[in-house]
């Protein structure tokens, strides 16, 4: 009797277990519905090829990254070298949720790079992310060649600063670099 008891109380466990809609794979989905409709709201023209001319309101949803955006703001000064694998790089930043604009804002200042206000700073070596980074800017750095060059990503939480440990949140950065070579 006791058997059949635990056997009952696992099996009632493992069907209610089975009905929570709170798994990974739907989280999932339902970030892609909450940049789907940050798309919709914004008036963003999604585009599949990287523009010659970007427009105002325009993102490049680039290759092989599920759900992320870039829009290029400002190339920077492209009379000085650009950026190569090991250089500083010198990011300030506003993330935000694309439930609302800037409910959270970190590093952005109006002394452009020249404040007591913390900056992220690291090395790009390889490509691979340091822990005050995320790959989404690492995506962006690709693009953003020169001193001074801006730009806004639509970042999914598996190119973030989230994981499948942690809660599934898109972000929306807006950014702008700074090269360092010492």
């Amino acid at each position: 009797m006791k058997k059949a008891s635990i056997y009952i109380l696992f099996l009632a466990v493992c069907i209610f277990a089975g009905c929570n809609n709170n798994t990974y794979s739907n989280a999932l989905k339902e970030e892609e519905k909450l940049i789907e409709n940050f798309i919709k709201r914004q008036g963003i023209q999604v585009v599949n090829e990287e523009p010659t001319e970007w427009g105002d309101n325009v993102y490049w949803k680039i290759p092989g990254y599920d759900n992320y955006y870039f829009h290029l703001v400002a190339r920077g000064d492209t009379t000085k070298p650009a950026l190569k694998v090991k250089d500083n790089v010198l990011i300030q930043y506003i993330q935000y949720t694309l439930n609302a604009y800037a409910d959270t804002i970190r590093y952005w200042n109006a002394d452009d790079y020249q404040g007591a206000t913390p900056q992220i700073q690291f090395t790009p070596a390889n490509m691979m992310p340091p822990e005050n980074a995320c790959t989404g800017w690492l995506i962006a750095l690709e693009h953003m060649q020169y001193t001074g060059a801006e730009c806004k990503i639509i970042c999914p939480s598996k190119l973030g600063f989230t994981n499948q440990n942690s809660n599934v949140i898109p972000y929306g950065f807006d950014m702008k670099i700074k090269i360092k070579r010492f």
